[in-house]
């Protein structure tokens, strides 16, 4: 089994958001993944990278006037 630090996992994370290889319905199969290989390190780097991606997702759209209603 390979550890992957909460760094790695936080990039690979915001990556796969950001270019839509993921979807944000998703997180939770990887979330559940990262549990059940104990991998507690990167259940970390994903609630990061979530966090700046909506960060980043709203900053955005605020630059670009666009409503998400």
């Amino acid at each position: 089994m390979s550890y992957y630090s909460k760094n790695e996992c936080y990039a690979d994370v915001f990556m796969a958001l950001t270019t839509g290889i993921v979807e944000e319905s998703e997180l939770y199969l990887l979330r559940q993944h990262y549990e059940d290989t104990e991998q507690y390190e990167c259940c970390q780097g994903l609630v990061e990278a979530y966090i700046d991606y909506k960060k980043e997702l709203k900053h955005v759209t605020e630059d670009k006037g666009v409503s998400r209603d």
